[in-house]
């Protein structure tokens, strides 16, 4: 395996992608998401290289999010390669603000999946 390339931390996410690119608009659930792009679980990805509009919101934060971005790697056949069935959207045009919630959520996630050394002593040795 090679070394992780990304710039920006990602989280695990489950949520609801709407996302338009010069013909169709399209409803699909994001797998991850980071300050950098998004990950979206789709089996038929749009191809490389091609503009979207995406549109989602993050829990807890009110107002949707609407970013464009560009398709930077697909798959349509899933377990067959070490990427997942979708599409890779990296963010073109996001305001520093935006981008700053997403970091912020992603770090929050993250915390959240990790454990604290207070529950990992709770849990006492392995068997």
């Amino acid at each position: 395996m090679g070394a992780e390339r990304r710039a920006d931390p990602r989280a695990d996410v489950n949520l609801e992608v709407r996302y338009r690119s010069t013909h169709d608009f399209m409803l699909a659930y994001a797998k991850n998401i980071s300050g950098g792009g998004i990950c979206i679980r789709t089996a038929k990805p749009l191809p490389l290289n091609s503009e979207v509009q995406l549109r989602f919101s993050l829990p807890g934060f009110p107002t949707p999010f609407e970013v464009k971005g560009l398709v930077v790697w697909t798959n349509p056949f899933g377990g067959q390669t070490a990427f997942p069935t979708g599409m890779g959207i990296k963010f073109l045009e996001m305001s520093p603000d935006d981008k700053k919630v997403i970091d912020d959520f992603v770090r929050a996630e993250l915390a959240k999946s990790r454990p604290t050394p207070a529950s990992v002593e709770a849990a006492g040795p392995e068997a």
